[in-house]
C-alpha cells in the first residue's frame, strides 16, 4: 500500500490511521501527537503539528478508520467449523 510513489499526504493519514490504532491497542500511549514532514534530500520542515484530541482532522479519521473497521467485521463470514459449539 505505501511505496515510493505514495504521495505525501496520503501517508501522513496512513501515519494517524496507524496512531489511532496505537492509542487505541496500548494504555501507555497517549496524546498529544506530534506530527513533523520533510521532504527526501531536503531538511526543511514541510509541515509540523501537534495533534490533541480535539484535531477536527484527527478526530474524523479516527472516527472514519472506526466505522471502516466495524464494516470490514460485520462483512466477513463466521467461522463455521464442525467442532465449535452452537451458537448462545
Amino acid at each position: 500500500m505505501v511505496g515510493f510513489d505514495t504521495p505525501l499526504m496520503d501517508g501522513v493519514k496512513l501515519v494517524l490511521i496507524s496512531m489511532d490504532s496505537t492509542l487505541r491497542s496500548n494504555l501507555t500511549v497517549g496524546m498529544p501527537i506530534d506530527l513533523l514532514v520533510y521532504r527526501a534530500g531536503c531538511f526543511a520542515v514541510t509541515l509540523r503539528r501537534r495533534i490533541t484530541e480535539e484535531d477536527p482532522y484527527f478526530r474524523s479519521v479516527a472516527e472514519g478508520w472506526s466505522q471502516a473497521l466495524r464494516n470490514a467485521y460485520l462483512a466477513l463470514p463466521r467461522p463455521n467449523w464442525p467442532d465449535l459449539p452452537a451458537a448462545g
